[in-house]
C-alpha cells in the first residue's frame, strides 16, 4: 500500500524569510461566528518567494520561463533520491560534499537534508542558513543529465552570510550563461519526515500570471 508524506510546511502568520523582511497575512473577511453566511478570508504574501516554495528561471531572468510555461507533468517526479547533509551554522554545500554520495545518475529530483530544519521559529534559521555553491549547479549537471530540481530544508539557495556568492549560485541554477538546462530549486522544505525510500513526488504550485516563483504542496508518496 502506499503511503504519502508532505513535504511543505503550513503557511502560517509566523512563517519565517529570508532577510526576515517579509510576511504571511491571514484574516478573516466573513466569519460564521460574527453572524455572517460562511467563512472566508483574506490571505496576503508580500512576497512569494516565502514558505515552501520553488524558483523558476523567471526569478533572475526576464526572458526565463514562468511557472505557468511549464506542462504539469513537469512537476511530477519519478526518480528522487534523499541525501542527508548535516549542517548547523551558516556554510556553502559544495561538489566536493557529495563526491562520495552513492547517488543514482538518473535523479531528477535531489533533496538535500541538512536539519537545519529544527531551527525553523529562531533567528538563525534566516540569517546563519547553510546555502549552495555557485560551482554546484554544473558538477550536477554533469554527474546528474536528468536532474530537473533540487530541494532543501532550509530557507533559500543563498546563505545570508554568503548573499554575493548566493545570488550568483541562483543564477547557475536557473540561468546559466552557457545556455544548459536550469534547475530548479525548493526553498524551506520540510524534509524531518522524509523517508529515504521515495517513490514519486508533485510539485503543486500556486499559477500566477507572470509567476517568476510560487508556494508549492509538495507531497512524496513511498
Amino acid at each position: 500500500m502506499n503511503q504519502y508524506v508532505l513535504l511543505s510546511h503550513i503557511l502560517r502568520q509566523d512563517t519565517p524569510s529570508y532577510g526576515n523582511r517579509d510576511k504571511v497575512i491571514i484574516r478573516a473577511n466573513s466569519s460564521i461566528k460574527a453572524g455572517e453566511t460562511a467563512n472566508s478570508s483574506c490571505l496576503i504574501l508580500s512576497n512569494n518567494h516565502i514558505g515552501t516554495h520553488i524558483d523558476v528561471p523567471r526569478h533572475f531572468s526576464m526572458e526565463g520561463k514562468r511557472t505557468t510555461d511549464y506542462k504539469i507533468e513537469d512537476f511530477i517526479f519519478e526518480n528522487c533520491v534523499l541525501v542527508d547533509m548535516p549542517r548547523g551554522v551558516a556554510c556553502l554545500l559544495e561538489p566536493s560534499d557529495f563526491y562520495n554520495l552513492l547517488i543514482d545518475s538518473d535523479v531528477e529530483l535531489l533533496l538535500i537534508r541538512t536539519g537545519f530544519e529544527t531551527k525553523r521559529g529562531t533567528d538563525d534559521y534566516w540569517n546563519n542558513n547553510p546555502g549552495l555553491s555557485p560551482d554546484l549547479a554544473s558538477y550536477f549537471r554533469g554527474r546528474f543529465p536528468r536532474l530537473r530540481c533540487v530541494g532543501f530544508d532550509f530557507i533559500s539557495v543563498t546563505s545570508w552570510k554568503f548573499r554575493k556568492e548566493g545570488k550568483l549560485a541562483h543564477k547557475s541554477f536557473l540561468v546559466p550563461e552557457d545556455g544548459a538546462r536550469e534547475i530548479w530549486a525548493i526553498e524551506d522544505m520540510s524534509l524531518i519526515y522524509a523517508p529515504l525510500v521515495i517513490k514519486r513526488v508533485i510539485v503543486s504550485p500556486l499559477l500566477v500570471e507572470d509567476g517568476n516563483g510560487s508556494s508549492v504542496t509538495v507531497i512524496a508518496e513511498y
